[in-house]
């Protein structure tokens, strides 16, 4: 059972209040909190504050005693990230001595921020930690006091902050580091660690991204759909893929530098056409086109930008170009008329975006 003390609303948000819990908080130790139900309302997150448990509940209920659930395959999930992340970071720092300043284990990953020092280790490093995880090394608890820890080997040096009792993670003899959180019992439970990303984040350090068990398992499969959806586009088989989808890039690129000088060959014999039927406003040439055609941005190639005044309506966007008009001059006085329209530009070029007609934009021009 689970004793709520109170029940508040904030905003739209409904939190079961407790002073003790048997929902793990999100956030505490880098790792996701418990899902499950209290009551028949479903738990959405669990925060820790002011030494109270915040339960974030999809429906309202009142103070008192409850039956919860707690969702252990969620539990299971976890418990297979955070341990890899514990094997993972070891192993960086065995062979590459690259320590891990942070992690965080997400909905779909987990990330873990390293000193970098080489990429050339990140094979080996995934290599041995799937071999750390095939010899079904045992995962233990092991608690200690802050008087007693320099009896161990740590991985990381314990905080300050802490007092009291300790809880370590040992990995056999291959790792021990002190840590809260949900971890498997034995290595072999975590089944597959997969590193499927990289960024530099800033100065030396470099954030990587992993899944393991179901997770990696999961991501397998949908690598393998999206493969083979593309062998099937490009019809041909898995491992001829690469090459198929290469030659189709480019070709397209072919295609596109074709298409594009169709589109400049296109703007040149039309621009003498639109140059005779343009309107003449205060002794300018006023051409508007209302299309989202690709030979427009090829037209100010051919036309008289000396002489013309050059609008494009794209959606609600108008796309102004000029030699004889300041175009930022013309924005900065429609805007002060229509301030809820957004744009700018420069003495040449510029654009308007919002609700405006275009014999507005006419109106404005007559003024110069």
């Amino acid at each position: 059972m689970i004793s709520i003390l109170d029940v508040k609303k904030e905003k739209k948000k409904i939190y079961a209040i407790s002073k003790d819990s048997p929902f793990y908080p999100d956030g505490k130790g880098g790792q996701l909190g418990d899902r499950g139900k209290i009551g028949n309302a479903n738990v959405l997150f669990v925060e820790y504050k002011d030494e109270e448990y915040y339960h974030l509940i999809d429906k309202e209920i009142e103070p008192g005693e409850y039956e919860y659930e707690i969702d252990f395959n969620r539990r299971r999930d976890i418990a297979q990230q955070h341990t890899a992340q514990h094997i993972i970071s070891a192993v960086f720092e065995q062979i590459a001595d690259m320590d891990t300043l942070g992690f965080r284990v997400g909905e779909e990953y987990t990330t873990i921020d390293l000193d970098y020092k080489s990429e050339k280790y990140v094979d080996e490093a995934e290599r041995i930690s799937n071999e750390i995880i095939q010899k079904g090394i045992d995962v233990e608890e092991v608690f200690t006091t802050v008087d007693k820890i320099h009896e161990y080997n740590l991985r990381n040096p314990l905080s300050e902050k802490v007092k009291g009792t300790v809880r370590l993670i040992k990995i056999g003899d291959f790792d021990i580091n002190p840590c809260g959180g949900f971890h498997v019992k034995n290595t072999g439970e975590i089944g597959l660690i997969k590193l499927i990303d990289r960024e530099k984040i800033k100065g030396n350090l470099i954030r990587y991204y992993f899944v393991a068990g179901n997770r990696a398992l999961k991501d397998y499969d949908e690598r393998i759909k999206i493969t083979k959806t593309i062998s099937n586009l490009m019809t041909s088989k898995i491992e001829e893929t690469p090459k198929r989808v290469e030659e189709t890039i480019n070709k397209m690129k072919e295609y596109k530098s074709k298409y594009e000088k169709l589109n400049e060959k296109y703007a040149e014999l039309i621009s003498k056409d639109i140059i005779n039927n343009s309107e003449i406003i205060n002794g300018i040439k006023f051409i508007y086109l209302d299309t989202n055609e690709d030979y427009v941005s090829y037209l100010p190639k051919f036309l008289p930008m000396e002489e013309v005044f050059f609008v494009v309506k794209i959606d609600n966007r108008f796309e102004i170009s000029s030699k004889k008009v300041n175009c930022k001059e013309l924005i900065n006085n429609i805007r002060k008329d229509h301030p809820e329209l957004k744009g700018g530009g420069g003495e040449h070029r510029g654009s308007i975006i919002g609700n405006i007609s275009v014999e507005e934009i006419k109106k404005f021009l007559r003024k110069l």
